[in-house]
This record gives C-alpha cells, structure tokens and sequence, in this order.
C-alpha cells in the first residue's frame, strides 16, 4: 500500500468492516464473542498489522499476549485484569497499550470497537 488512509470507526479506503473470528474459542471463559473487524495494513509477513475490530461482550484468558498491541476505544466497554488482580477499564476514546507476554483476562463489556496496531515481533 502506498496510499494515505484516512480511517474511520467503519473502515478506511476499500475496506469495511466484515464478520470475523479472531478470538481464538479455547480462551474464551465467558460468552460468545460476535466480531466484525476489517485490516487496514498488514506487513505481509503478518507480524504488523493495523485494523478495526469490533465485539458483542464476552471475556477470554491470556496466558502470555502474542505481541505488542496498540489500541484506541472508539465505542464500548472493556476491561483487562492483570494476573495479579488490577482491573483496567477503558471505554470511548480511551487509548491502552498491552505489551507482549502479558497475563490475565480481556472481557468486553459492553459492545466494542477499536482501532489496534498489533506487533508480533
């Protein structure tokens, strides 16, 4: 892509947001996450990647996060819980950063859409 995007809360360019399934079922510890998500960019080697992404509440468990992910709450609610018990919750227009080996739990709360830039460097 060599292109300026300009991203909205439903896509950017050519790309809308589309059913989805990121979450992978075996974290999921509560409810049936029903996603939307659209890329935006990906590196092609699939260790960068920028997109939308959008759920129905759920929660799911994290033994040790991917990558580095990047995020800003343009609807919704979500809380991450630290394996040792703090709760952070961001809702719109909060921004949160969760670093690579992190441990703990990702619950949606209230339905939620994010812009995210995802390293797995």
């Amino acid at each position: 892509m060599t292109a300026v995007l300009k991203m909205t809360p439903d896509g950017a360019g050519d790309r809308r947001l589309e059913p989805c399934s990121v979450v992978p079922p075996e974290t999921v510890i509560d409810g049936k996450p029903q996603e939307q998500g659209a890329v935006i960019s990906d590196s092609g080697d699939g260790k960068f990647v920028v997109g939308i992404w959008e759920s129905t509440p759920y929660a799911e468990v994290f033994d040790a996060y991917p990558g580095d992910e990047f995020c800003q709450v343009l609807s919704g609610k979500v809380a991450l819980t630290d394996e040792n018990g703090n709760v952070f919750t961001f809702s719109a227009g909060d921004s949160y950063f969760v670093p690579k080996g992190f441990r703990g739990t990702f619950r949606v709360v209230e339905t939620m859409r994010k812009y995210y830039a995802l390293y797995m460097g």
